[in-house]
């Protein structure tokens, strides 16, 4: 859900985008109105339990130590910018908020104009209330999908281990990857209980066609075994690529026979192919109809749920699921085709969007990067905001288009290494690496209740996610998720999937939100190091880089 509210009579104006666990909220006004502005507040209430708060900040005024409370809010340490997350919403709950243009001295703040909006937050199980009213919430009900607009899941992870909020739950946890069942389903937050909830809720007659790349996670493997004795029929196509020794096969292959499904699954080789990377499930009706689709980058893995950034996006409705299962039954049938053949069979079956309307499924591999070109054109031709995220590195066209575009460009970065320098240099960039705050002294330095040492705890990839939007908060955003990440391999030499979805503006609130969710809280990790202080400006000098006509303009006007 999108809302704007102004300008007031003051020239103060607000826009809020809702998604799933995320409140975006943009302030714009002219420059006039920030003489003697020392920022904004944010006051929130819960509209169903009356609860009211102001939403906590992070940079502070610097104050003799003890001065104010220990857990600094907008209202004593005002946003100096103008945009900020709230990402402490629920799912599907209302909200209504007041944002207030504070004025005075530190430690003498007044509010001095206010605008307030109310917003609702999207249900994961119903982005957007498109579909049949009926099934939300209820992914067994999905009804007579001819007669329906398809319905959008999209479930992302918490992850994000490395945060105060995780090491104040779940202290003194041991180092590497975590296994305490309450700090593993804080982390998921909904995404592992989806992707079970989508198997779970098959039917006997039914079927469940999966096309996987790793696959060990014993609860998976139950669902699935379950699924199999109440008469769902499985097909479980999985890489079975060995190299150097190495192929999730080792692991999945005794998972497999250890829950009694290596009978109903195969593995995908084919000469060629350097992985099969895929990463989705298709269900079908008792006809054999293709009625849903789960995808995007989750791997059936601990890591995929509990040490990555991940989602998964579920489509209840015909189309994708009738494509996406003709490909998984083109390799079923031959899981040894080469890749010169599954490109040409994947380049009949999908074929790259000329336009930006609609969504359209890109199957891999294929003859050529047109994908990838495609991607660049999206990104040139974007004018107000780009977001991307890079577990690998990218490939030399998509970066190229992502230095010249007029657009802002937010980039989400697995490591500071997956891109160049040049790309760090281009105007309107902001990049962000995954990273944890270590030390309590620079902690400390901030504000007095960041005081708890953080550790990324997985070892491996920790933003998993392959996304870009393109221009997600306009009236027409483009959302390209799935499988694929950006690079040559997987437009030519794996197995993938890639989803362009076009003028969703709800699905694409619950991809902005989580976007910005990761980067902001990865953002301040990247660079608080090389912050040279933690302090507020006292003047409203401040506000003068966001009418420069400069990056911080545009990060202003991007959001309007």
């Amino acid at each position: 859900m999108r809302l704007l509210v102004g300008p007031n009579a003051n020239s103060l104006s607000v826009r809020a985008f809702a998604g799933t666990y995320v409140v975006l909220i943009a302030f714009n006004c002219d420059l006039a109105y920030c003489t003697g502005l020392l920022g904004f507040a944010i006051r929130r209430q819960d509209v169903a339990t009356g609860e009211v708060h102001w939403l906590p900040a992070l940079k502070r005024f610097d104050l003799p130590p003890g001065t104010g409370p220990a857990q600094l809010t907008t209202l004593e340490a005002p946003i100096q910018k103008f945009h900020w997350g709230d990402y402490t919403t629920q799912a599907g709950k209302t909200y209504a908020y007041e944002v207030h243009a504070m004025r005075g001295a530190k430690g003498a703040l007044l509010s001095a104009d206010m605008v307030s909006l109310t917003v609702t937050c999207e249900n994961p199980d119903n982005v957007g209330n498109v579909g049949n009213p009926d099934n939300v919430g209820n992914v067994g009900n999905v009804g007579n999908v001819a007669d329906q607009e398809p319905r959008h899941e999209v479930h992302y992870n918490r992850s994000a281990a490395s945060s105060q909020a995780f090491a104040r739950e779940f202290p003194n946890l041991p180092a590497g990857e975590i296994t305490d069942p309450k700090a593993r389903a804080w982390l998921s937050r909904g995404l592992a209980e989806a992707l079970i909830a989508f198997i779970d809720d098959t039917k006997a007659g039914e079927g469940l066609h999966l096309f996987l790349y790793e696959f060990d996670k014993e609860e998976f493997a139950e669902a699935l075994h379950e699924a199999l004795l109440r008469g769902v029929k499985l097909e479980i196509l999985h890489d079975g690529i060995i190299k150097g020794g190495k192929g999730p096969s080792l692991k999945a292959d005794p998972l497999l026979v250890g829950h009694a499904l290596d009978s109903e699954a195969k593995h995908r080789v084919g000469a060629g192919l350097q992985i099969s990377h895929n990463k989705f499930m298709v269900r079908t009706d008792t006809a054999g109809t293709p009625i849903a689709v789960w995808t995007g980058s989750t791997n059936f893995t601990d890591a995929a749920i509990y040490g990555q950034s991940n989602v998964g996006h579920a489509i209840f409705g015909p189309e994708p699921a009738t494509t996406y299962f003709t490909w998984h039954q083109d390799i079923w049938n031959s899981p040894d085709k080469s890749v010169a053949n599954s490109r040409t069979d994947a380049m009949r079956l999908t074929q790259v969007p000329t336009g930006v309307t609609g969504t359209t499924l890109v199957l891999s591999p294929r003859t050529s990067v047109e994908a990838l070109t495609r991607c660049a054109q999206l990104i040139t031709g974007a004018t107000d905001m780009v977001c991307f995220t890079a577990p690998f590195a990218l490939y030399k066209d998509v970066e190229a288009a992502l230095i010249t575009t007029p657009a802002q460009v937010y980039g989400l970065l697995n490591l500071a290494n997956v891109v160049t320098q040049a790309l760090y240099a281009a105007p309107n960039t902001r990049l962000a690496a995954a990273g944890a705050l270590d030390n309590a002294s620079v902690l400390e330095a901030w504000q007095a209740d960041l005081v708890e040492k953080e550790s990324m705890h997985h070892k491996g990839v920790h933003i998993h996610t392959k996304v870009i939007l393109i221009d997600p908060l306009s009236d027409k955003p483009g959302v390209i998720i799935g499988s694929a990440n950006f690079s040559n391999n997987s437009s030519c030499n794996n197995d993938e999937n890639q989803l362009f979805i076009f003028d969703q503006t709800a699905v694409a609130d619950v991809y902005i939100g989580e976007f910005m969710r990761m980067f902001d809280h990865y953002y301040f990790r990247d660079h608080v190091k090389n912050t040279d202080t933690p302090f507020l400006d006292e003047t409203d000098a401040w506000t003068a880089p966001f009418f420069d006509g400069g990056e911080k303009e545009k990060a202003r006007t991007a959001y309007f």
